[in-house]
């Protein structure tokens, strides 16, 4: 971990890209999704969901464009 707890120590992560907000939602409320959750969510200790933007990358490592 560079930046962080130490105590939060993650072996593995993932990133989805949804079309939008309304067809996350749809997804989840999805009867057959609802009966398929249960099993990922009995499959792991912890987990996190952060929604993010998509942007522009700067030029370098930490640079923002304007």
């Amino acid at each position: 971990m560079l930046i962080g707890p130490e105590e939060d120590l993650w072996d593995l992560a993932f990133s989805a890209e949804y079309p939008s907000v309304d067809a996350f939602v749809s997804m989840l409320r999805d009867p057959d999704y609802r009966k398929a959750v249960r099993h990922r969510q009995a499959a792991v200790a912890d987990s996190r969901l952060i929604r993010m933007a998509p942007g522009t990358p700067g030029g370098a490592f930490g640079e923002m464009p304007d």
